[in-house]
């Protein structure tokens, strides 16, 4: 029941993040500017990862993630580092919305480190 409920929910913003647009308020970055333990999605509504820090600067942000079960990138490292525009990211119940869809973000995703302490490291600059 409750993998229904995760499902049905990961649906539910996929489908507001299909229609919504990207682009964030001044206010909405000053909120979440720095912030930890904000969850973030792809553009389908697949889960990437939790916040452990987050950086925007001008048309700029990058994401320090921590992957999580469920995350689309499992056993690829615990550290998920994403490097994007600031116009590529929406802000939807609480959570952030990247746009681009999962298969964009596994091509683009590059691995580096040893073992269990390996970042991965995506940047959606284009």
């Amino acid at each position: 029941m409750k993998h229904i409920k995760t499902t049905l929910a990961a649906l539910s913003l996929g489908l507001i993040a299909t229609v919504a647009q990207a682009d964030l308020s001044p206010s909405e970055i000053e909120n979440i500017n720095g912030k930890s333990g904000i969850r973030v999605y792809s553009s389908d509504g697949d889960f990437i990862g939790l916040t452990n820090g987050l950086r925007i600067k001008q048309d700029r942000t990058r994401l320090f993630l921590l992957r999580r079960a469920g995350s689309i990138f499992r056993g690829r490292g615990d550290t998920i580092v994403i490097t994007t525009k600031t116009d590529m990211l929406t802000l939807r119940d609480g959570g952030i919305v990247l746009d681009a869809d999962t298969r964009r973000l596994r091509v683009k995703a590059k691995t580096s480190g040893p073992g269990a302490s390996r970042t991965l490291t995506v940047h959606l600059l284009s």
